[in-house]
């Protein structure tokens, strides 16, 4: 069982959002999804290390996959008091893994180094989500949710161009995951003021504040269907974009594309376009009607990337594919916050997370198997629309629970 602490740990009365711990998390952020962005060519330089087809899929799918499985055993050990410590070390095991991809060129040896790199990349999260949800004011948590959504965009928008560009100049992808190894650097430096700066929010809570939930609570949480709904249709919408972001660079460059990377900085600058300019009006939305709306939206225009034609068209495509992508992630975050009570926050967070872990190691290992099966991007394409259109489906109540929910909260 995930170890909790109640949320919101923020201080009552006192709903500023922007402060230097919540800058200091996401600029953590930043640099610790730069080295998952890195990736979006991972398929491709398979290809060209001569991996069999049928290894391809599940190599990309075995980072996650470690996520997947290391995420609940750590749950249990995260608290307050040691999240810091979780990114540190996480960080040194990712950058370890990093600096180990270009001697890593055989099947037994990606084997271990992506394994390595789950385990460190899911440790940083594990802490990172874990103090964010202790200096998140509930007031804001839709807008806070947005805001750090952009922490984790921002790679995938610079980048894929941006390795596109140097590559040329480098004798492997490997080389290039390794250059990303530094970045965890200036990461390590805030980790110092912000480890300071949790404690001292320790030293100020009660002791139930920091106490896992109970079993009764546990169990209701696993049998409360908004609960359930919620960790479905995030699967759901992570397992599709996980198809879009590592299949597409194949796709873009078979479509005469100059830079592959580009659909992925067209798209992440839409949603960051979005979630900046629009942020403040995020927890003013019935938030499971719009996330309903919008997973069906992206349902229907995923399996069209394949009927783009040419890459002017895709990149209008990805433009509309980042808007929707937008209001998804911190809805469904947001929506969790509003159905859960205080101290099962943080572990229905760790649920969710759970699922994204889940949704990027089905996406690619669905994914694989499509193209191993010489299916095609149109298949390929036509699966991912079905998978997000099935997130549509479970958010459909979403919206008269947490009606209901409020109603009993007030009541």
């Amino acid at each position: 069982m995930p170890q909790t602490f109640s949320a919101p740990l923020a201080p009552a009365g006192s709903p500023r959002l922007v402060s230097f711990e919540f800058l200091s998390i996401c600029a953590i952020s930043v640099l610790a999804f730069c080295n998952i962005a890195i990736f979006y060519g991972f398929y491709s330089y398979l290809t060209e290390l001569g991996i069999a087809p049928a290894w391809r899929g599940p190599l990309l799918a075995l980072e996650p996959f470690t996520a997947l499985l290391v995420r609940p055993f750590l749950g249990r050990y995260l608290t307050l008091k040691n999240s810091v410590t979780f990114m540190r070390v996480g960080m040194a095991i990712a950058t370890a893994s990093l600096v180990s991809y270009p001697f890593a060129t055989t099947i037994p040896l990606l084997v271990v180094v992506r394994i390595l790199h789950g385990m460190g990349f899911v440790t940083v999260v594990t802490g990172l989500m874990g103090t964010l949800m202790a200096f998140l004011p509930r007031e804001k948590s839709a807008q806070g949710f947005g805001l750090f959504s952009i922490t984790i965009l921002v790679p995938y928008a610079i980048m894929p161009p941006f390795v596109e560009v140097l590559l040329p100049h480098l004798s492997s992808h490997g080389v290039a995951y390794a250059l990303a190894a530094p970045l965890m650097l200036p990461a390590f430096f805030l980790l110092v003021p912000l480890g300071r700066r949790s404690r001292a929010l320790v030293a100020t809570l009660p002791a139930s504040h920091l106490e896992r939930p109970g079993w009764a609570e546990v169990r209701a949480a696993f049998r409360s269907l908004g609960v359930m709904l919620l960790v479905s249709a995030n699967f759901c919408i992570v397992a599709a974009h996980a198809i879009v972001f590592f299949f597409m660079r194949d796709f873009a460059t078979g479509l005469g594309a100059a830079n592959p990377g580009a659909f992925f900085t067209c798209a992440n600058a839409a949603t960051i376009a979005v979630r900046v300019l629009g942020g403040r009006r995020l927890d003013e939305l019935d938030k499971g009607r719009v996330l309903m709306f919008t997973a069906i939206g992206l349902g229907l225009l995923i399996p069209l990337f394949a009927f783009a034609g040419f890459s002017g068209v895709l990149l209008g495509m990805a433009v509309l594919y980042g808007i929707g992508m937008a209001l998804t992630m911190p809805l469904v975050n947001a929506c969790m916050f509003e159905i859960s009570t205080p101290r099962l926050r943080v572990y229905n967070a760790n649920l969710l997370m759970i699922a994204v872990d889940a949704g990027f190691f089905a996406g690619p290992f669905i994914g694989g198997a499509i193209m191993a099966a010489n299916l095609g991007h149109a298949a390929l394409f036509g699966v991912g629309g079905g998978i997000m259109l099935a997130a549509g489906v479970c958010v459909r109540p979403v919206a008269r629970i947490i009606r209901e929910f409020n109603r009993g909260r007030q009541g």
